[in-house]
């Protein structure tokens, strides 16, 4: 039931803030927000949308949790921004599945498996399209060793990832 609370309420912010549920992976919830139109937003809801997920937990599941002797939730969060490939597998729509597939959700998956508990980690595609007041929030992270070693396609260099600091 408390996995079931968490994806429920996840899945109520992700939509408040303009995205999507792509799919619920155990324990983990899957959204993706879409960019066509105003890519600037579109950046701005999905951090915001990742606050009010921490804050969710925070000040909402979590005491529920605390009075019945449950340990707290702590939530991981990543996001990167790029073209992706939607696949559906399968040929019954009623029936198949549904995926995005592509370098920004594999990015992103990488940035989350890296993210500390309760912390919100974006690629610095997401940060080049934040408004400036918010990318004042955020600070680049300083890798140690072979903690990170994604380079961009494009420019070779290692591509940057950025720490909600507030």
């Amino acid at each position: 039931i408390i996995i079931s609370s968490f994806s429920q309420e996840m899945r109520y912010v992700i939509r408040h803030h303009e995205g999507y549920v792509l799919k619920y992976v155990g324990d983990a919830v899957i959204g993706y927000f879409v960019a066509e139109d105003s890519p600037l937003l579109v950046a701005d809801n999905a951090i915001n949308c990742a606050k009010t997920m921490i804050d969710v937990i925070e000040r909402g599941i979590n005491p529920i949790l605390s009075e019945y002797d449950y340990p707290e939730l702590r939530v991981k969060i990543g996001m990167d921004f790029g073209e992706n490939t939607i696949v559906r597998y399968g040929s019954d729509q009623s029936r198949s599945h549904v995926d995005i597939l592509g370098p920004a959700m594999s990015i992103a998956s990488k940035i989350t498996a890296l993210a500390r508990p309760n912390q919100i980690l974006i690629g610095e595609d997401v940060y080049e399209k934040l408004h400036p007041s918010m990318k004042q929030s955020f600070k680049e992270v300083e890798w140690h060793g072979s903690q990170w070693n994604y380079h961009d396609r494009e420019t070779g260099k290692l591509y940057r990832v950025y720490s909600l600091v507030d």
